[in-house]
């Protein structure tokens, strides 16, 4: 089985201390470090997958990155953890996650399950793994806090919404949206383990402009599944409909 963990590299803004924004010379010492963190979305994805490497033999994951930030670290730490390839797309303008995600399908083999932080991309809409989801035709589920690969065709999920917890087993292929999961946080490998990756880099690819439309062709089983399933152009209707104020 293969897992592809999608993440953008941001800073929280909510991770500089308050009284920093109303001292404006303090606040442009902050300036440089913004942008050099994973959100904690991503991070909570990027644990739970390295858990199920740990437990699990037989599983591949790649990591796709999308920022203009040195990765050398994130590299490292997480071809310790086993992670097979990491990439990273390097954007002009405002990270454009669906562009590198269509780039990095048409470019390797399609993965069977894709975790994405609810605020991965899209100018934090959270739409982001609705759109790959009915880019793919394949099922998503919101606000996942936890996952473990039951076998090859199952995966058992933990949802937690404002009205309840829910826990479930679903089939592949699907997308999994990460919800808040505080007390789930990428483990620091040991310098012993990350030492054959020192002099390595992850796979780069500059995106200097808009990349043609071309399909996307994926030789691969639809498996039978039993969820619900909405495509981001029904989300939208539904939004519409109640004015907005949901989010994905």
């Amino acid at each position: 089985m293969k897992i592809l963990n999608c993440c953008l590299m941001e800073a929280e803004y909510n991770s500089i201390p308050d009284e920093v924004w109303e001292q404006k010379e303090e606040y442009r010492r902050f300036l440089p470090y913004i942008g050099q963190e994973k959100n904690v979305y991503d991070e909570a994805g990027l644990e739970l997958t390295r858990r199920n490497l740990e437990r699990m033999s037989g599983l591949t994951a790649d990591v796709l990155f999308v920022t203009k930030e040195n990765i050398r670290k994130e590299y490292q730490n997480l071809k310790a953890h086993g992670f097979s390839r990491i990439f990273q797309y390097v954007p002009e303008g405002e990270p454009a996650f669906m562009e590198a995600f269509e780039d990095y399908m048409r470019e390797e083999a399609a993965p069977d399950l894709i975790l994405a932080g609810q605020e991965s991309a899209c100018w934090r809409t959270g739409t982001t793994g609705a759109a790959m989801a009915n880019r793919l035709q394949w099922p998503y589920f919101c606000n996942v806090v936890d996952y473990r690969i039951e076998n090859e065709t199952e995966v058992w999920i933990k949802q937690n919404t404002e009205e309840e917890v829910i826990t479930a087993t679903i089939r592949i292929p699907a997308v999994l949206v990460m919800g808040e999961a505080p007390e789930v946080r990428l483990k620091t490998p040991k310098r012993k383990d990350k030492l054959p990756f020192l002099h390595q880099s992850p796979q780069k690819k500059e995106m200097a402009g808009e990349p043609e439309e071309t399909g996307m062709e994926l030789s691969r089983r639809r498996a039978s599944r039993d969820c619900r399933f909405i495509t981001a152009g029904m989300c939208r209707k539904l939004l519409e409909k109640q004015g907005g104020g949901m989010e994905l």
